[in-house]
Parts: C-alpha cells; sequence; structure tokens
C-alpha cells in the first residue's frame, strides 16, 4: 500500500482575529468573499475586499450555505433559517425538535441539486445521536439514516453523486451514492478509516479530483484522501484543533482552515496556497 506523504505548507492568517470555534469555511464566489462561522457566539462572518464583519444571534451557529444572490441558509441550535441578504432579519425555515438541550446543528452545506444538508452534535453524548437532515420543499426536515454523536464532514463529489461524512467519535468517513435530483441516497458504506491518524476527522471539502481533505480535530493537520479511500497527504497546521477546511479563492487554489481554541491559544483561521483545485459551492434552491 502506498504510504502518505507529509505536505508541508505555509500558513499564514487569513485574518488577525480569534475566535472560540470558527467552523464552516466558505468561498463566496457570488461577493468573491470568503465567510465562516463561530459556532459558540452565532457568529455569521465575510471577508470582503479586506473588511471583515459580522453578523450575530443569540443562537449557536452551526453552519452556513449560501442562497440568492446574497443570501444564506444557517443551521442553528434551534433550528434551519433563511438570511435573504446580508443585512436582512433571519426568518425561521423549520425548528430543530431537540431530543436533549445539547442538541444543535453542527456540519452542513448545500448539496448537488439545491437542498440543504446538515448533521446534529449532541455535545451530552447521552441519550440519542446526532443525525443528518436533508430540507426538502416546503420546509420538512427529512431525517437520514446517519448517526454519530457529532455528525461531520459532509462533502459531496464533484459530479454529485457520491456523499460523504464523518464521524468525529469514530474517526471512521463513510460515503454514500446521492442524486442530486431527487435527494435520495444510498447506503452507507466506509470510505476510510483514520483511527490510526493523529486527531479525529472533522469538517470536510473534496478538490476538483474528487479527493476528500479533512480537518483533524486535536491533531494539528488536514489529511487529503484520494477517491480510493487512501490518504495522500498529510498536511501540519499550526493549531491544535483544526476544524474544517475549504478550497476557494479567486484561483481556486487558496486552501482555508478553521480552528478552535486549545490551551494553547484560541481558534483561528489561517491560509496557503496549493497545487489543487476547488469545486464551486452549490447554493440552496430548495426551500
Amino acid at each position: 500500500m502506498k504510504e502518505s506523504q507529509q505536505l508541508n505548507l505555509e500558513f499564514s492568517p487569513l485574518v488577525e482575529k480569534n475566535f472560540d470555534l470558527a467552523e464552516c469555511p466558505r468561498w463566496d464566489w457570488r461577493q468573491q468573499a470568503w465567510c465562516w462561522v463561530n459556532i459558540p457566539a452565532g457568529e455569521l462572518w465575510r471577508l470582503k475586499e479586506g473588511k471583515a464583519e459580522a453578523r450575530r444571534w443569540d443562537d449557536m451557529l452551526g453552519c452556513a450555505a449560501m442562497w440568492g444572490e446574497e443570501g444564506f441558509v444557517l443551521g442553528t441550535k434551534s433550528g434551519v433559517y433563511l438570511l435573504e441578504d446580508w443585512d436582512a432579519e433571519r426568518r425561521q425555515i423549520a425548528p430543530l425538535v431537540k431530543t436533549h438541550p445539547r442538541m444543535r446543528f453542527n456540519d452542513g452545506r448545500a448539496a448537488p441539486g439545491g437542498r440543504f444538508m446538515a448533521g446534529t452534535r449532541n455535545g451530552a453524548k447521552e441519550g440519542d445521536q446526532g443525525q443528518f437532515y436533508q430540507l426538502m420543499a416546503g420546509g420538512k426536515l427529512d431525517k437520514m439514516p446517519m448517526f454519530a454523536w457529532t455528525c461531520n464532514g459532509l462533502a459531496f463529489s464533484p459530479c454529485g453523486s457520491i456523499l460523504y461524512w464523518a464521524d468525529t467519535g469514530s474517526s471512521v468517513v463513510y460515503c454514500a451514492a446521492y442524486n442530486p435530483e431527487t435527494g435520495e441516497y444510498g447506503e452507507n458504506r466506509i470510505f476510510c478509516d483514520l483511527t490510526e491518524f493523529e486527531g479525529r476527522p472533522d469538517g470536510a471539502c473534496v478538490d476538483s479530483e474528487g479527493a476528500y481533505w479533512v480537518a483533524m480535530y486535536s491533531g494539528k493537520s488536514v489529511v487529503r484522501i484520494g477517491i480510493d479511500g487512501v490518504v495522500t497527504h498529510v498536511i501540519p497546521v499550526p493549531a491544535d484543533n483544526p476544524t474544517m477546511v475549504a478550497l476557494g479563492g479567486a484561483k481556486g487554489n487558496q486552501l482555508v482552515v478553521t480552528s478552535a481554541e486549545s490551551a494553547n491559544g484560541p481558534g483561528r483561521v489561517l491560509t496557503a496556497q496549493v497545487d489543487w483545485q476547488g469545486i464551486e459551492e452549490p447554493l440552496v434552491t430548495v426551500l
């Protein structure tokens, strides 16, 4: 079996700001801006033309996906919301029916075909596990048979026909067939077992070659996995707790890694240049 390579990159701060738990970096190709969330503070951040600004709500914000010309769909502790533009008031699309008070939306994004998909997290690790949901027409949340205490790593192949997700607690990444036209999905199967690597798989993305990139929480690294499920590269990151990875920017080859605070310092948003290209993030069109 081919061994993975260590790839050393020159990281620098995307912004000179500190965060409790930065997550969900996205290249907003509509606005030519980088966006991300700070989960505990309920903040959606945007870096546009060198200016960083945030929207804040009293509601933990786990993820955001693009909608319309400037808007977003938000996955929070209380449910799914629509923000029609940057300055708008959000409105609820669907509540999150909780089985435990610490349940909240965590990792999510727009799926190929325009449906919003997000997984939940039960931080108490007692009672029911989190699971993935898919937002269908009419604001109905379809429960998906993908369960974990912390649902993470949601990403899709460039053609849109393969869905990936990670069970952070077990360090296993799964995949399933996905139909962008109907939103139908197949049975889960193991894509890659990362138990022998340092850290645990958190947020992820896919590059134009179909490889899966995942941030390794408490592992100080990002791992790149080929389409065959074999790790090709391990990328050291100057942060204890990387939380998610994205590829984008004006040329498509800008790597952005978010992180969470640790005993050694706050969470940050870091960036570096790579030799791979990202894929364009789809818009949410089904509400």
